[in-house]
């Protein structure tokens, strides 16, 4: 039964069993349907895997990849998401990833032979097709990375280029592919990379982490290395300065996130600077699973499977302080592989994040006061309310001041009230005697993008 549900959370301890507590973060609305294909390799029962976000022509987008679909939402209302497309594969696979350039989003999947799918949203929301769909290139492949700056594609874990990297160029026609290289590399096989310029930082497992000079693609250059450490590099992204790179290695549980220092990486050499581990965990547990990293300005954005998703503030790049997470796998059963949050995607400017869950689907999260990039807030008082709600606006300055809109929505998403505060208005009072009493949420969305969420109890 396919069902979007709202569920506004307060804040709350959870027992040993779902091992995290949730604070900071509440989930605006989930979307997950039961009758969807599900892959179960082993028994594993995956119906969802990576995720992705798009925003074009003022709307706002999430991808979500199922057993056999790619899924599309209108997430512009983030209360209220709206399934907008839905494209069928060719097998159930564990395995989708995603990226974007421009107003395109390039789909692969693993252990099939679907190749690559590209999406076009040039004409949304009036149209989302699939452009182009073609295995000329490859059948499968593990991961996507896409350097948005010269229109490159590469292909991680490809069944083309199975010890190194397949890449692609759609800088001159985004929905035509053309080959650039097939390239075996030191490394070999490469499980994920972020790639930045022309510069491919390369997750390959148990071998190591290691960073290519890809300015000519059929001539790499290996800039530096680290040996692998025990575990199995999955995933890594780099800081805001680039100086330092966030890894995560899947294999064995219990692995920390690498700090990994890349200042001396003209000198080829770079070297693990430290890790840290979730400091929320109870006294002994610690199989947690850290699959996908990505990095917005200083907070990092950590998809740790079972504990659900995880924001740290990097500001001291060394020293990550955990300020936010939700679990989007309160049904933890142990710290088993393939449950709970498998990525997200944190650049929606709203401010919203897109995760995905292998179980529970696509969730749609934010902060429950504003956090980077917000010039203004507000509070929302009182809390319990009785006959009437102030809006205060905080951080207020008369020469960047705009309207701003406040909603008023059920729990179930049914938005009952809608009204604008001027530019000019620091203060107002909205009168609530009409309701009956329950628990609402109130949702101030300012100009610059920012926005304020609470839940409200009215008595």
């Amino acid at each position: 039964m396919q069902k979007i549900i709202f569920f506004w959370l307060y804040l709350s301890s959870f027992t040993h069993a779902t091992a995290q507590t949730t604070y900071n973060l509440i989930r605006l609305a989930q979307w997950d349907d039961n009758a969807l294909p599900v892959a179960s390799p082993g028994n594993l029962n995956v119906q969802y895997s990576g995720c992705w976000g798009l925003a074009v022509n003022n709307r706002e987008y999430a991808i979500l990849g199922a057993a056999r679909h790619v899924l599309i939402f209108d997430v512009t209302t983030p209360a209220q998401p709206v399934l907008a497309g839905k494209f069928e594969g060719t097998a159930n696979t564990v395995w989708r990833e995603f990226k974007s350039y421009k107003n395109r989003v390039y789909a692969v999947s693993d252990a099939t032979q679907e190749g690559l799918m590209i999406f076009d949203f040039s004409q949304a929301p009036d149209t989302i097709r699939r452009s182009y769909w073609s295995n000329t290139f490859f059948n499968s492949a593990h991961t996507i990375a896409l350097d948005t700056a010269s229109g490159r594609i590469y292909l991680n874990g490809s069944n083309a280029a199975s010890q190194g990297l397949l890449v692609l160029d759609v800088s001159k026609n985004p929905d035509q592919p053309s080959l650039l290289a097939a390239v075996n590399l030191p490394g070999g096989y490469i499980h994920d990379s972020y790639v930045r310029g022309d510069t491919v930082y390369a997750s390959s497992g148990f071998v190591g982490y290691y960073v290519y000079d890809m300015t000519e693609p059929t001539k790499p250059k290996v800039l530096a290395s680290l040996p692998g450490t025990g575990g199995y590099h999955h995933n890594s992204w780099l800081s805001q300065d680039g100086r330092f790179a966030y890894c995560t290695e899947e294999i064995p549980t219990g692995r920390p996130v690498l700090i990994v220092d890349l200042q001396e990486l003209a000198d080829n050499n770079i070297e693990i600077k430290g890790s840290f581990f979730d400091p929320q965990l109870p006294a002994g547990e610690n199989n947690a699973i850290p699959h996908n990293v990505y990095i917005k300005g200083h907070l990092l954005f950590n998809s740790q499977y079972e504990d659900g998703l995880l924001v740290y503030d990097i500001s001291e790049p060394t020293g990550p302080k955990l300020i936010g997470q939700y679990d989007t796998h309160p049904e933890n059963t142990g710290y088993n592989r393939y449950f709970g949050c498998w990525g997200n995607y944190p650049w929606l400017p709203s401010g919203i994040i897109i995760a995905g869950d292998m179980q529970n689907g696509l969730q749609i999260l934010g902060w429950e006061t504003p956090r980077e990039g917000i010039s203004e807030s507000a509070e929302i008082f009182p809390n319990p309310a009785h006959d009437h709600l102030t809006i205060r606006r905080l951080n207020y300055s008369p020469v960047f001041a705009t309207d701003c809109r406040f909603r008023l929505f059920t729990l179930l998403g049914q938005n009952i009230r809608e009204t604008t505060i001027p530019a000019g208005s620091i203060e107002k009072d909205l009168p609530l005697g009409w309701l009956s009493p329950g628990v609402y949420v109130a949702e101030l969305r300012f100009g610059d993008g920012g926005r304020v969420i609470k839940k409200i109890v009215v008595n």
